[in-house]
């Protein structure tokens, strides 16, 4: 694919980034004004489940925007996006394991299909993204774009997931 067809299928996307961008900010703001109410909560020693939950919300979001601001850079070529997707999928996966990891240390049951289904989104939406940085830069057309917004929407789906069970966990606590 030339440089300009390039750019002309990037440009095309630049709507949707845009919105994907606009609204991964304003939920990472809500998050954290939801954590803010329930910061005695979330930090007690003992709800190592509510901080994760909030980590993951909060990193889903900020992955999100970051897609997002990336994809909208002008003049974006294959090569760059690639290296830049790799970065922020590898840096997710990383993140992802630590909390698997934590939760594992720390939980005393084993973890329910929601918390699978959780990580699950991120999983994915993370194994997407080393797919598509994977092979821009060998693609002969624009195609391979579309796998992009499935990877934003799993990780939108996913943080919405995980802020909604905090809700609802915080909310039983108090009940």
């Amino acid at each position: 694919m030339d440089a300009s067809a390039w750019a002309a299928a990037i440009d095309s996307w630049h709507d949707f980034y845009l919105a994907i961008a606009s609204a991964s900010a304003a939920l990472l703001g809500l998050l954290f004004v939801g954590v803010s109410i329930n910061l005695a909560s979330i930090t007690a020693a003992e709800r190592v489940d509510l901080r994760t939950r909030a980590d993951l919300a909060f990193s889903n979001l900020l992955y999100l925007l970051g897609i997002s601001l990336i994809v909208l850079i002008p003049g974006l070529d294959p090569g760059s996006l690639a290296i830049s997707l790799a970065f922020v999928a590898g840096l997710g996966l990383l993140r992802l394991g630590r909390r698997v990891f934590g939760l594992a240390r720390h939980s005393r049951r084993a973890q329910d299909f929601r918390t699978v289904r959780r990580i699950a989104w991120t999983l994915v939406a993370d194994l997407l993204l080393l797919f598509v940085a994977a092979r821009v830069p060998d693609a002969q057309d624009a195609h391979l774009l579309l796998v992009l917004p499935v990877a934003a929407f799993l990780l939108l789906i996913g943080s919405a997931d995980v802020a909604w069970s905090l809700l609802v966990l915080e909310a039983d606590a108090r009940a």
